[in-house]
């Protein structure tokens, strides 16, 4: 907090557990939030450990200016293909902080129309990027060296119905970006209602993290008068989402903030969801997201330890648990063994989907490539075909030189 605020670090007079403290900011994103904390009280950690933060800083940094170069070859391939693009996330998450270090930026997130992920998927391919799976979502991962991440959605990545449908509008129809055509960005409105939404999904998924709050919490602060909270609150409240937003903006206030007199239950609940990875919390996921609690179990994680292990309980649950997504099973029961079909036949259309798309997009490049080699052909027949008489005609030139010659 102190680092945050730019205000004295004060010394705590406890013993501090370092490796632990490495360990757990590493995995929750603000190790160089932490790094720049620690600089004036280095007497009481190891050289060692002083050394592991620093590496891991450098490493940040370096990161951060890859993410950069990477991003401005990536804006200028998409003007280049005249593909319509809307950054949703990017490198301007360091403009949050008083000091661009203190940022991370974890991956780009882009939303393009679907017809253009075979073009994305060939210039991507081009510079060296190679594609992988998105366990979490249904957008397209592209990784490169030295772990650079970049994410194509041909849909906002939000599954409540009531923003998706609000950003169910056509790419071009976002704001311009200054100086291109067809490089899009999010209204602060907008922006918001994103970073709440994938707030949401993050927490559904099990991988809400400290860095996530943090951004979150200064993205608020940078707000204006003049940000229409009145649309942005009637959209939160018909996703009912409100008591989720007010449960984060009293635990970042707890932790970054001054921290404000009111009850902390529900937000000390969220803290310990956070601190301990996503365990399950049944009473938290009721009174943060009561609406998305059927949605919470069909989210596509990644956990392949937890899969093998419940493989069975998570394909077959128990009564009980079926009825809150099935209400018509406390009346009968009996339709227990088809509310199961359904549920798992659900599970089965989003991997089926994912995986036909990933298919239809290597079969449309595959197609982009045919045509480009057609293409190539053809010109070098072209060009055969106009340098023939040239050629008859240098011969016949030589031939009479030679003639005259003898």
């Amino acid at each position: 907090m102190a680092v945050i605020n730019q205000k004295p670090l004060q010394m705590s007079r406890r013993h501090i557990g370092w490796e632990n403290i490495s360990k757990a900011s590493d995995f929750h994103n603000v190790i160089n939030i932490i790094y720049l904390g620690m600089l004036g009280i280095e007497k009481d950690i190891s050289e060692e450990c002083k050394l592991q933060f620093y590496q891991s800083y450098k490493k940040e940094l370096l990161l951060r200016k890859s993410y950069k170069n990477a991003e401005e070859v990536i804006i200028w391939q998409l003007e280049r293909h005249k593909i319509d693009a809307v950054f949703l996330i990017d490198t301007r998450t360091e403009e949050l902080y008083v000091k661009p270090e203190m940022a991370y930026i974890g991956q780009i997130e882009i939303l393009v129309n679907k017809k253009s992920l075979a073009r994305i998927h060939r210039f991507m391919r081009d510079m060296d990027y190679e594609q992988e799976e998105d366990r979490l979502g249904n957008g397209t991962v592209y990784t490169r060296v030295p772990g650079i991440r970049v994410v194509f959605y041909d849909q906002v990545p939000i599954e409540n119905k009531v923003v998706k449908r609000h950003f169910s509008e056509p790419v071009r129809k976002y704001l311009h970006m200054e100086n291109y055509r067809h490089i899009h960005i999010l209204s602060r409105e907008e922006m918001y209602l994103y970073r709440t939404g994938r707030l949401v999904e993050a927490y559904a998924s099990g991988t809400l993290k400290i860095r996530d709050i943090l951004d979150f919490w200064q993205y608020q602060k940078l707000l204006e008068e003049s940000f229409h909270w009145k649309t942005v609150n009637e959209l939160l409240e018909r996703a009912k989402w409100q008591e989720f937003i007010g449960q984060v903006g009293i635990l970042g206030a707890l932790w970054f903030g001054e921290g404000i007199r009111q009850e902390y239950g529900l937000a000390l609940e969220l803290e310990e969801y956070i601190l301990s990875g996503g365990k399950e919390n049944k009473h938290l996921d009721k009174a943060l997201l009561p609406y998305e609690e059927a949605r919470l179990d069909f989210y596509w994680r990644s956990r392949e330890k937890e899969w093998t292990i419940r493989k069975r309980e998570w394909l077959f649950p128990k009564k009980e648990y079926m009825s809150q997504l099935f209400p018509i099973l406390v009346k009968l029961p009996f339709l227990l063994v088809f509310c199961w079909l359904i549920r798992d036949f659900r599970f089965l259309k989003i991997v089926c989907a994912n995986r036909c798309k990933q298919a239809w997009i290597r079969i449309q490049v595959r197609i982009l490539d045919i045509k480009e080699k057609i293409k190539g052909l053809m010109r070098r027949g072209e060009e055969d075909m106009s340098g023939e008489p040239g050629e008859i005609s240098q011969v016949t030139e030589r031939e009479e030189i030679e003639s005259t010659i003898k």
